[in-house]
């Protein structure tokens, strides 16, 4: 009997030990679950992440204008999402009546020889006014402009994340990691989008955090913090995903910063910042927002916030006016399903409208000012009533954006 309870007890550390430190046959173990749960779920084995449900009462076809006197009616919606058919991503390009008319295959293999491949889900999106479109890789480390047929024009190693927001020069903004999207060697970046070339880095760590004993603190940190390489652990306490350049068309509407100041997300502290092109933090506030993205400067003066609100209910768009603090919701009158715990971006349209893109319901939404959701877009997996598929992004293009609107010959 006690030979049987020592055999029993050295399995169980056995057991501890081989999760714990995640030897063999842990992983083997956990995607063997994962196949079968999945096939038993779907029918299929899509990658982790990339199958989602969708809201009761979702349309199950791609595009519907529910009231097309209340759409923005014009220009273009470009979406980056899981293309079922190809078995790969692509971006898609709609009219203001949600008909399908271009689509850029996106598909790191045409891109890279390496070996990683499908389980690495393109994150930031930014299509041009020539036709050509750029995306980013989070877990891959792979940045690319591809022409209208998704053939890369040029592409670098290195990990270009979460998003992509024009400045006023013409160049791009976006975050950089030395190693990693998700390791604490960060840096705010400015890229050349016909060449991909640097413009401007400012190192996170020595231009902001550690610039001075009082800006380390605004980060919980203090100044002598030893910041550690991106292999190390903890790797993510920060989790730096958005910065946008406030415009000179807004600048009138936000007198307490400069155009050219940038708006920053750090979704691990709850923190939004404004700071200067050197890295002088001007605002800053955590919360109320949980874990949040895109934050955006809007023409009323306030900053517009993708509050995933992880472990809550729903998530939400919250409105804060810098000079007062004053906090709103920037979608009154909605109340539809609209949770994603992780991404998510949203963009306010001329018309007052708001497009939102809600990734973990395979779906983005244009609701009117008022709240009613006047149009709905879904990545319906093919023949199936209660699941969507992967939707990583949305914006909407104005009318005459496009030098010529994007065409693949052939």
């Amino acid at each position: 009997m006690a030979g049987l309870a020592l055999l029993v007890l050295l399995s169980a550390a056995l057991g501890f030990s081989v999760a714990h430190r995640q030897l063999w046959p842990y992983v083997q173990i956990l995607r063997a679950q994962y196949i079968l749960y999945t096939l038993w779920t779907y029918g299929d084995v899509p990658a982790a992440g990339r199958r989602h449900l969708a809201p009761s009462g979702a349309a199950r076809v791609p595009a519907v204008i529910h009231d097309p006197d209340s759409v923005i009616g014009e220009g273009h919606y470009a979406f980056l999402a899981w293309d079922a058919p190809r078995a790969a991503y692509s971006i898609f390009l709609r009219d203001a009546s949600g008909e399908l008319v271009h689509t850029w295959p996106v598909d790191e293999m045409a891109i890279t020889d390496r070996a990683e491949h499908h389980e690495n889900a393109p994150h930031a999106m930014e299509v041009l006014p020539d036709g050509t479109a750029l995306v980013s890789f989070d877990w891959l480390g792979l940045i690319a402009r591809l022409d209208a047929c998704g053939d890369p024009i040029w592409s670098r190693e290195g990990f270009f994340h979460h998003a992509f927001s024009p400045a006023a020069d013409g160049g791009i903004w976006t975050w950089y990691g030395a190693g990693s999207a998700y390791g604490q060697m960060q840096a705010i970046l400015k890229f050349d989008p016909l060449t991909g070339e640097d413009l401007t880095r400012i190192d996170f760590r020595d231009d902001i955090v550690l610039r001075s004993p009082d800006s380390a603190l605004l980060f919980s940190m203090y100044p002598d913090f030893p910041f550690v390489p991106d292999d190390a652990r903890p790797p993510d306490i920060f989790h730096p995903n958005d910065v946008e350049e406030l415009l000179p068309e807004l600048a009138p509407a936000f007198p307490m910063f400069e155009a050219g100041d940038l708006l920053i997300s750090i979704r691990e502290l709850d923190m939004v910042a404004v700071i200067t092109p050197s890295g002088q933090i001007k605002w800053h506030q955590h919360g109320p927002w949980l874990k949040q993205h895109d934050p955006d400067f809007e023409a009323d003066g306030t900053i517009a916030v993708y509050n995933n609100s992880r472990d809550r209910p729903r998530s939400s768009i919250i409105a804060v006016d810098p000079a007062t603090g004053a906090v709103s919701n920037a979608a009154p009158g909605f109340d539809g399903p609209f949770k994603s715990a992780y991404r998510g971006k949203h963009q306010v349209l001329p018309n007052g409208n708001r497009l939102i893109t809600i990734p973990e319901q395979g779906q983005a939404i244009e609701i009117a000012a008022g709240g009613s959701v006047v149009a709905e877009f879904n990545n319906v997996v093919p023949g199936s009533p209660d699941y969507n598929d992967d939707f990583a992004n949305a914006k909407w293009l104005p009318a005459g954006y496009f030098e010529t609107v994007p065409a693949c010959p052939g």
